[in-house]
């Protein structure tokens, strides 16, 4: 590893602190005066026991030192494991489907807030929003992101209601009329089907469409409803229908609600409270799908006990010092 050399220069720059000390202690105390019959004075058996005790004192605090000096170098070294988490989530993959057309442009800030609603009460599912008319547009991505789908949710409401601000230069017609139709309900649900196809890897998790249309069509369809909602059939996809616009014995309406039905969704008509409540409370009573994420790698400082060692150490080492009269 690249900081072996660590260790080893701490220890150098102690060994020199040490005997620079030394040195100038040496030169300090060569400086006095010379007395006479200093061997009288060294033969006193109380001098030498306090030679004796200063010696060790001394020894012990050079010791101390070089202790202090190997648990620094350790610990600058930053002694570390890897912790690999494997992290497992249970959640579900929810589309927003959204008919942008003429015949529903007045109700779709509506059908927005409703959306919003419906994020609010569920929790850590992934969500993405497709808007359609003559041809299909991904809004955004499915994103477990919930602050950002709530600003791009707004952002539509806005533009529905015609409250954009002065900076908010937006389309919400953007890349629904590349071909000729409006409102092909069958294209439309069929897109969103398919957009669960690149999620292969994730097979495990419920997917749910929730499409907000009046089943008003108006051109040639390459899917129509039926086998759009086939389609959903096959790549196990749940659809909930929300129709503004709801008559007992429209065939529109009929034809929109066998289709939910058969792929194991339901319909509703358009009520704030009822149907808010009734989505969030059949998407949660559908048990969540695992999924098995990459694992997160983690290097984690493992100290251990080196930093109160190192406290211990400097603390006897004052003491020692004090009492050698260092």
């Amino acid at each position: 590893m690249w900081w072996w050399w660590i260790p080893l220069v701490i220890l150098v720059v102690v060994a020199a602190t040490v005997g620079g000390f030394l040195v100038y202690r040496r030169g300090r105390h060569g400086g006095g005066l010379p007395v006479a019959h200093v061997d009288r004075l060294t033969k006193l058996k109380a001098y030498r026991s306090a030679m004796r005790r200063y010696r060790w004192l001394t020894a012990a605090a050079l010791v101390l030192v070089l202790v202090g000096g190997g648990v620094t170098s350790v610990i600058a070294a930053r002694p570390a494991a890897v912790d690999a988490q494997q992290n497992e989530d249970y959640k579900r993959d929810i589309l927003l489907c959204l008919d942008v057309s003429g015949s529903m442009v007045g109700v779709d800030a509506e059908i927005m807030r409703v959306f919003q609603n419906i994020v609010k009460g569920l929790n850590g599912e992934r969500i993405g929003l497709r808007v359609f008319d003559a041809s299909g547009y991904m809004a955004f991505p499915m994103t477990s992101d919930y602050e950002y789908i709530m600003d791009q949710l707004g952002l539509y409401e806005r533009a529905f209601d015609g409250t954009l601000g002065p900076d908010e230069d937006f389309d919400y017609q953007a890349g629904t009329s590349s071909v000729s139709g409006a409102s092909l309900v069958g294209d439309g649900l069929a897109g969103c089907a398919n957009d669960f196809g690149d999620l292969s890897d994730d097979n495990d998790r419920p997917r749910s469409i929730i499409l907000a249309t009046d089943n008003i069509v108006n051109g040639n369809q390459i899917y129509s409803l039926e086998q759009a909602g086939q389609l959903a059939v096959d790549n196990e996809v749940r659809v909930y229908a929300i129709n503004p616009f709801d008559y007992p014995l429209d065939t529109a309406s009929q034809q929109l609600q066998t289709v939910a039905e058969g792929t194991g969704g339901e319909y509703y008509p358009m009520d704030l409270g009822s149907t808010v409540s009734g989505i969030i409370d059949n998407i949660n009573s559908i048990e969540a799908g695992y999924i098995q994420t990459p694992p997160e790698v983690q290097v984690v400082d493992q100290p251990g006990n080196r930093p109160l060692l190192l406290v211990i150490v400097v603390g006897v080492l004052l003491v020692v010092a004090w009492r050698a009269r260092i």
